[in-house]
């Protein structure tokens, strides 16, 4: 399983758009620390792995299960 990491700043433009409301970069934060969305800290900066972000379903419990299958 190939990781694509992309700091916060990429991950707004991508989820939301040029146009969109994005989540403030502290939530998002708050979110990659809780392992709400997977991504890593490396240093100081956070980064999200948008290649298994793209993989979530949406449901906790099959994306357990399809975590654990990868």
């Amino acid at each position: 399983m190939k990781k694509e990491l992309i700091k916060i700043s990429e991950f707004q433009r991508r989820k939301w758009g040029e146009n969109g409301t994005p989540l403030y970069s502290q939530a998002i934060r708050n979110y990659l620390r809780d392992r709400k969305i997977p991504g890593e800290r490396i240093g100081k900066i956070w980064y999200v792995d948008w290649a298994a972000y793209q993989r979530l379903t949406g449901n906790s419990l099959v994306d357990i299960v399809m975590k654990g299958a990868a």
